[in-house]
C-alpha cells in the first residue's frame, strides 16, 4: 500500500465498513429467521413470556417471518444506499464498545485493585496488623513499597 492512489485507502475502509454492516444485517436476520421459524413452534415466546401457548400461532409466526424478512431487506437496502447511516451506525457501535470497555476498566478498579490497596494500606498504617501479618519483614517491605511508590511518583512527573 506504499504506491496506493490517495483515496484508496479512504475506499478501502469504507468497502470494509460496508462488508461488516451487510454481515451483522445477515446475522440479525438469520437469527430473527429462527426465532420466527416454523420449525421453533414459539418455543422462545414459551421462554421469554413464562407461559405455555395453548391455541395455534402458525399463521402470526408466517406473518412474522415475512414481516421481518421485508423489515431486513428494505433496511439492508437503504444502509447500501446511504454512506453516512453507515458511517453514523460504525460511530454508534464504537462508542457503546468504548463504553463497556472503559465500565469494565472502571469494574476491575473499584472491585479488585481499590480493596486490595485499603488492606495493603491497613497493614502498613496500623500497628495491630503489622506484627501478625508480617512478622520481623515490615521493615524490609516498608522500604520496597516506599521505592515503588517514588517510581510510580517519578513516571508520572515526567
Amino acid at each position: 500500500m506504499l504506491f496506493n492512489a490517495p483515496g484508496a485507502e479512504n475506499r478501502l475502509l469504507k468497502r470494509n465498513l460496508l462488508n461488516s454492516l451487510l454481515l451483522a444485517t445477515r446475522v440479525i436476520e438469520g437469527v430473527a429467521r429462527d426465532m420466527y421459524g416454523c420449525n421453533n413452534n414459539c418455543q422462545w415466546q414459551k421462554t421469554i413470556l413464562g407461559h405455555t401457548l395453548t391455541m395455534s400461532r402458525r399463521p402470526c409466526l408466517e406473518a412474522c417471518d415475512s414481516g421481518t424478512k421485508n423489515a431486513i431487506t428494505a433496511f439492508r437496502s437503504w444502509l447500501q444506499a446511504h454512506e453516512e447511516a453507515q458511517v453514523m451506525i460504525a460511530s454508534i457501535l464504537v462508542v457503546v464498545g468504548l463504553w463497556w470497555l472503559v465500565r469494565t476498566v472502571l469494574a476491575l478498579l473499584i472491585n479488585l485493585i481499590c480493596p486490595v490497596f485499603v488492606v495493603l494500606l491497613a497493614v502498613v498504617c496500623i500497628p495491630q496488623l503489622r506484627a501478625p501479618l508480617l512478622g520481623q519483614n515490615y521493615p524490609l517491605l516498608a522500604n520496597i513499597m516506599r521505592d515503588i511508590l517514588l517510581k510510580m511518583a517519578e513516571n508520572i512527573k515526567s
